[in-house]
């Protein structure tokens, strides 16, 4: 993770994939982060952004479709409006192998 100083209202996307919201950025001697969802140890944010866009990456689902990458223009290609969002961890972590 990038040394910036993450912000309230940010989007944080944590190694193993979850997506949330920060609520307290100082939370116990800023070793931890508050969001919606639940508190995280400061080291296991990867990425934040004010824009959760930023956060999507290849291979996670957005509005129920995979993420890829447009080659001749080296960007992500994302619905302008999203819905929903299942990041690639995520949908690893339940998936059932036969």
């Amino acid at each position: 993770m990038s040394e910036d100083k993450i912000e309230v209202g940010e989007y944080v996307r944590l190694h193993y994939g979850k997506l949330d919201r920060v609520k307290n950025n100082d939370y116990y001697m800023q070793q931890y982060i508050e969001c919606e969802k639940s508190l995280y140890p400061r080291e296991n944010i990867v990425k934040h952004s004010k824009n959760i866009i930023d956060l999507i990456e290849v291979g996670d689902y957005v509005n129920g479709k995979t993420i890829k990458m447009n080659y001749e223009s080296g960007k992500l290609i994302v619905p302008k409006k999203i819905k929903s969002i299942v990041t690639k961890e995520q949908f690893n972590s339940v998936a059932y192998t036969v």
